[in-house]
């Protein structure tokens, strides 16, 4: 299972788009001010919208394709858990649930070769040199393939002992070991996509991006109906449904890089020296740390929820297929929170390379009311329709759905700060502060660890239910001063 708010399954925490891909939009430069702090931007603003055209406008445009794109890279998840649940039943479910983690292994390195390419990409072209962005795309293109292929062998060689140390109960255990075992082989693709899809929005081409996203999902879709209610292959069906999704999508990226707008990628971009190398990874260590952390949290949850839901009257089994389904509900809203992040990155990136650091600082409050609706709807939809969603997944036991009801109502009380979280780490990615972005995405994880091993052990299963909004609560708090405080800064 995943912490209620992954960083998103193709990990969408940092997309960003060139200063090329402001070329494409219209020019509004006319259209107001340019947001400029009084002094000379040091880069090309000048007839680009990027630099000049009003921030709401700028977000919308570029959110809105982002929003779509992770929107759809969710139901792949959302896909194969409805399926499965109606095929399967909640057994099933606990599976995916059991077998999630590998999301964040994989996306651990995915995100630090992947977000760390892109905002370099992204200020570089502020700067105004073409060649060094596109030797950032090259390289993270070579390192996600990598790390994809890395992450497959890990877990193939390894797989029964992953399936354990997820949290595996024993009537779970031949379900989450197929569906492991299978969709372990899509990891290069999964990772080439993730990243890929991000360097091709920073290109300039949102639209190619959402639809090699859209592609998988669709195929996907089409074979989970073909492979489990036609062919009756149960839940090897739908893993083999997701990695052949993950293999098309894959395919249309590597079409892409034969023309990409910001130049021709040629054979030595692709190369990897050591400054390179470093430069990438230290903007990409908040997301993958984060990622990381994530991966032990959800060990941590896992391990609480089958081990405190088999002492209560729900059960271990059903507490896992519960909290699996709540949370695939939750990352549809909260894939759209990322959206208007990593809509907000190529505004932040480019102006801060510019110096315009006024519109860097509007963009983030901006998606930080975005945030804020996003949570309040999300919290509003887990009261007034519980009963309707949980059907969308399938029936089980007693203790399955009104373990899911607790879930959507103390678990995620407080999701409306969630995204406080995403947007902060981001714009400190954005704004090359690395740091400060590592210190942001480790606060939630470490955050809900320490509650995750010491509340249960005085409230039980409901100590575990309370950690979610206790940490909710503590680390927006802390993430909003870090990012006052640096933003107060900008330009001293």
């Amino acid at each position: 299972m995943s912490d209620r708010y992954p960083q998103e399954k193709v990990s969408a925490t940092a997309g960003t788009a060139s200063a090329s891909s402001a070329d494409k939009l219209p020019d509004a430069a006319a259209a107001g001010s340019n947001g400029r702090t009084g002094r000379e931007p040091v880069g090309r603003t000048h007839g680009n919208p990027l630099g000049s055209a009003p921030v709401e406008r700028l977000l919308l445009q570029f959110a809105i394709p982002s929003i779509i794109s992770t929107l759809v890279a969710s139901l792949y998840n959302m896909v194969d858990q409805m399926f499965i649940g109606q095929r399967i039943g909640f057994l099933g479910n606990a599976a995916t649930t059991i077998a999630y983690p590998l999301t964040f292994l994989c996306g651990a390195l995915t995100i630090l070769f992947s977000n760390g390419s892109s905002v370099n990409f992204n200020v570089a072209n502020g700067h105004g040199d073409r060649d060094e962005a596109l030797g950032f795309a090259g390289a993270g293109l070579t390192l996600l393939t990598l790390e994809g292929i890395f992450t497959a062998v890990l877990v193939l060689l390894f797989t029964p002992g992953f399936v354990r140390l997820f949290g595996s109960t024993d009537p779970v255990y031949p379900y989450a070991l197929t569906y492991m075992r299978l969709i372990a082989p899509g990891f290069p693709f999964l990772a080439l996509t993730s990243g890929g899809t991000l360097l091709i929005r920073s290109d300039g081409s949102p639209r190619y991006a959402l639809v090699c996203s859209m592609s998988g999902v669709a195929l996907n879709f089409v074979l989970d109906y073909l492979f489990l209610f036609q062919l009756d292959m149960g839940i090897a069906g739908a893993a083999l449904a997701t990695v052949m999704g993950q293999i098309l999508s894959a395919v249309m990226v590597i079409l892409y890089m034969f023309r990409f707008k910001t130049g021709k990628l040629l054979r030595r971009h692709f190369g990897v020296n050591a400054q390179k190398l470093r430069q990438i990874t230290s903007i990409g260590a908040a997301g993958s740390l984060n990622q990381a952390a994530m991966l032990v949290m959800n060990l941590v949850l896992n391990g609480s929820l089958s081990h405190y839901g088999a002492l209560s009257a729900y059960g271990g089994s059903e507490a896992l297929a519960a909290a699996g389904v709540v949370t695939k509900v939750n990352f549809l809203f909260y894939s759209t929170i990322i959206g208007c992040s990593i809509g907000g990155q190529p505004i932040m990136g480019f102006n801060f390379g510019a110096g315009n650091y006024d519109r860097v600082k509007k963009t983030a409050y901006l998606i930080f009311r975005y945030a804020f609706v996003i949570g309040a709807v999300e919290t509003a939809c887990f009261w007034l329709f519980p009963h309707q969603i949980l059907s969308l997944f399938g029936s089980g036991a007693g203790g399955y759905e009104a373990f899911a009801l607790r879930y959507m109502h103390t678990y995620m009380l407080l999701v409306v700060l969630a995204g406080v979280l995403p947007v902060s780490m981001n714009a400190m990615v954005s704004i090359k502060k690395p740091l400060n972005g590592i210190i942001i995405s480790l606060s939630k994880q470490l955050v809900l660890i320490i509650l995750l091993l010491t509340l249960p052990r005085f409230l039980g299963i409901d100590g575990v239910l309370y950690s979610g909004p206790v940490a909710d609560f503590l680390v927006a708090a802390a993430a909003f001063v870090v990012i006052r405080s640096a933003f107060s800064r900008l330009g001293q």
